[in-house]
């Protein structure tokens, strides 16, 4: 197991930005706290037991320490490789992650959804197309909304695009982002199989899990098993920004909550704020937002295994939110939109923009 430990990461103090850290008040649930604790195993002078993988664990993977690390380290890639260490050895996943590592084996979604059921929310016929809308296992069985929304957006657009249903499976991500690779390939086959078949050339995703998953990881995951892999990935809200030429009427104030995934992971600040502008709607920043922003806590396995850690990062976010007049979230990501709105409750709405783009474009 490799370390990045380093004489700048002991002295730099920054990890106060870590969301996990700011709900735990413990210095090893700080990414420095865990970057030590790895060191001195590496060197003997402490042993790796279930309590230092727990700790290891408590971390959505967001990235901003990554963002504010004064030595560069790409954390993100580490934390990943660190944990796909863990499972290699046998001492992870944990409990909660294994449970969910099972039902996908046997359903291939993490939530025990029926494969048969995977498009139900779809309520018109869509035929053969070469761009697939993959709408991911989050919007297709916990945030039905975002699919159905994404689907009447892009059609009213004018894009011809297919579904297809029970031959959809996991993207693999979760198991990507808690060391479960051998997983994430199985599944990396079986969509790109289909896809192949399909004669599918460019893939759609809601999800910037998936996004960042089929766009970065699958290209690596083709490199290794020598297969092709020509498809053009693309978030939805780049051909919301790209083909949303209207002026919307929605007077209302909002704030916009940036996914770790399609931000910090993907780069991509601007063109859901486009598609919000263009909607009319009164865009209010949070004080955190863009490369900054503050995790919805939902990431990286860990609202699975440590609930009331990612709860409590949600609240801050939430408070966040509410401090600055509004109380309408508006965000891109199902994981996003799934914790913020059970933690907010009724003291806001929380939106996603594929609602807003169907709101805004003409029937």
């Amino acid at each position: 197991m490799d370390s990045l430990i380093s004489s700048e990461c002991i002295k730099c103090g920054l990890c106060n930005v870590c969301p996990v850290f700011r709900a735990e008040k413990l210095e090893s649930a700080s990414p420095r706290g865990k970057l030590i604790l790895l060191n001195e195993i590496k060197k003997g002078a402490a042993k790796l037991d279930t309590r230092i993988v727990k700790e290891i664990y408590k971390c959505s993977v967001c990235g901003i320490c990554s963002i504010v690390c004064p030595a560069n380290l790409d954390l993100v890639s580490f934390w990943e490789r660190v944990r796909e260490d863990l499972v290699k050895e046998k001492i992870a996943p944990l409990p909660l992650h294994r449970k969910i590592r099972d039902i996908t084996y046997r359903e291939f979604n993490p939530y025990g959804g029926d494969q048969l059921k995977r498009s139900e929310w779809l309520d018109f016929d869509v035929g053969k197309s070469k761009t697939l809308y993959f709408a991911g296992c989050t919007a297709s069985f916990k945030t039905k909304n975002i699919a159905k929304s994404t689907v009447n957006a892009l059609r009213k657009l004018g894009v011809e695009f297919t579904v297809l249903g029970s031959q959809e499976f996991c993207c693999g991500s979760p198991f990507i982002r808690t060391g479960q690779k051998d997983l994430a390939k199985m599944l990396f086959k079986k969509n790109v199989k289909v896809w192949q078949k399909e004669g599918i050339e460019e893939v759609i995703t809601s999800c910037p899990g998936c996004y960042k998953t089929i766009k970065n990881d699958y290209p690596k995951f083709a490199e290794e098993f020598r297969i092709d892999f020509n498809f053009e990935v693309k978030h939805v809200s780049t051909v919301f920004a790209e083909l949303m030429n209207v002026e919307g009427k929605i007077d209302f104030a909002a704030t916009y909550h940036d996914p770790c995934h399609l931000g910090r992971h993907m780069g991509i600040y601007e063109e859901p704020r486009e598609v919000i502008r263009r909607a009319g709607i009164k865009l209010i920043e949070m004080e955190r937002n863009r490369k900054f922003a503050l995790c919805c806590g939902a990431g990286g396995g860990l609202r699975t295994q440590f609930k009331e850690i990612a709860v409590a990062i949600a609240e801050e976010r939430v408070r966040e939110a509410l401090e600055t007049g509004t109380n309408v979230i508006i965000t891109s990501c199902p994981f996003c939109e799934y914790n913020l709105s059970r933690v907010g409750g009724s003291r806001v709405r929380v939106l996603d923009l594929s609602e807003i783009a169907e709101r805004t474009i003409s029937p």
